[in-house]
């Protein structure tokens, strides 16, 4: 396709990512954080399939001008990434997943609302922003913007000031006295808000590395808010995709020449070897480091990482019974394995706690929709940062997205797709794999 005719699928890509990045992270309705999931849900699935509408009217248009020839698609088919066609065949292994499936619910999905049609959203307008966005510098401003406005209504809640008659910072227990959870901003879950930091700091850290205009210092602002939010929340996914991510990251987004770069590789490893050493022979109190000098030490726990070792023990026993196509999407709940009975000291039931998801985004790919999946979902992302690492120093774009999507698939291993937070990482996945297909010189060293 010509740039003058992919001008107008740009605009219109343009403006919806624009849309995901600011009025999408700040939505919500009169029911405040009671009601975040349906609200964020509604709000995703308009914008996009808005988006889907426009393209599906501009393809109409131009096949019926004739400016579309089949010469010029079958030529964008050869030149499509690898990684788009992997994330066609993620989806199309979930469709079958959901066609073999005894659940009704896997559709529409369940309780996370995490069903085929979600998955599709999630899916097609990777596809489409892949193809046809173009970088733009206003939109990380925007999404910085956007982000520092989060961020203030975060720090106002945690002074008890309710904005916008959203629940202030807070830890919910059930009449039981079980910990439920504790909410924030316009996001809700502090995991879910620790996971979208895990996308913005990364982004707010290397834009200012890598942008070469004054304006990158105004970055520093919503980073610093970033990172006190983040601090507050104490989501202990949240520093893994954090820290570990800007570490890992590092070495390859440094534009540096390449024996400096080598130097800063080395220092990485040698600090990861040296932490491991201190947390292997020093006994830390009853915290997380406590937890991994244990696990070290091969001793494992139920209750570790919050009882997510639990979960993934018992989403590992019940995988195999549908290893090549899984449950269906968003089923997890419906599994009889799922369900725990929470007892008193006499042995009564107080009430039933209900997994919906393995506390881990891989091990519930694989639950849900099947080993197929999961490799052509973990391929996708494999391609896509090998070519990151090999192209980060003279592709600012891709440094810069590259070093998000890096961070949040490391808080994957302890996090929960959802609708609220997930459309973040496929539109920085998206455009990391936009940045990485264009080869024009332009692209190179800035946006």
């Amino acid at each position: 396709m010509s740039d003058k005719l992919k001008k107008p699928y740009q605009i219109v890509t343009s403006v919806y990512v624009a849309l995901i990045l600011s009025f999408f992270l700040l939505f919500f309705d009169k029911h405040g954080l009671a009601a975040i999931s349906a609200a964020k849900a509604r709000c995703y699935a308009t914008l996009t399939l808005c988006y889907f509408a426009a393209i599906l009217v501009l393809f109409s248009v131009h096949g019926i001008r004739r400016k579309l020839h089949w010469a010029e698609l079958r030529s964008d088919l050869k030149n499509t990434p690898a990684a788009a066609w992997l994330i066609l065949l993620y989806l199309l292994f979930t469709v079958v997943s959901a066609l073999l499936s005894s659940y009704g619910t896997v559709w529409l999905g369940g309780m996370r609302r995490e069903g085929v049609l979600t998955i599709a959203l999630y899916c097609v307008s990777f596809l489409l922003v892949s193809r046809f966005y173009r970088a733009s510098r206003r939109h990380l401003y925007l999404f910085a913007a956007a982000t520092t406005a989060f961020c203030g209504i975060c720090i106002l809640q945690m002074l008890n000031v309710n904005v916008f008659k959203l629940y202030p910072f807070f830890g919910e227990k059930s009449s039981c006295g079980d910990f439920i959870g504790a909410f924030i901003g316009t996001i809700g879950n502090i995991d879910f808000a620790a996971s979208f930091l895990c996308i913005a700091i990364p982004i707010l850290w290397c834009g200012i590395l890598r942008l070469k205009d004054r304006r990158r210092h105004l970055l520093l602002i919503p980073l610093l808010l970033c990172l006190v939010v983040l601090v507050r929340i104490n989501v202990a996914a949240g520093y893994l995709g954090v820290i570990m991510g800007a570490l890992l990251s590092l070495p390859v987004v440094l534009p540096c020449a390449k024996r400096a770069r080598i130097i800063v590789l080395l220092a990485v490893i040698a600090l990861f070897a040296a932490s491991l050493t201190v947390i292997y022979f020093i006994k830390f109190p009853q915290t997380e480091l406590r937890q991994l000098h244990n696990l070290l030490h091969g001793k494992i726990k139920d209750a570790y990482a919050s009882g997510r070792i639990y979960i993934w023990r018992r989403t590992l026993r019940a995988a195999p019974e549908h290893f090549w196509f899984g449950t269906g999407p968003d089923s997890m709940s419906l599994a009889a394995f799922a369900r725990q009975e929470v007892t008193d000291a006499n042995g009564g039931v107080l009430y039933v706690k209900v997994f919906d998801a393995a506390h881990n985004e891989y091990l519930t790919i694989l639950f849900h929709q099947g080993v197929f999946a999961l490799l052509s979902y973990l391929s996708a992302l494999v391609v896509t940062l090998v070519q990151w690492v090999r192209r980060a120093r003279e592709n600012a774009v891709a440094a810069i997205t590259g070093t998000a999507v890096v961070c949040y698939c490391l808080q994957a291993f302890f996090g929960i797709s959802q609708l609220i937070t997930s459309p973040f990482f496929w539109c920085a996945f998206a455009i990391l794999v936009n940045a990485l297909s264009d080869k024009s010189e332009a692209r190179k060293i800035d946006f």
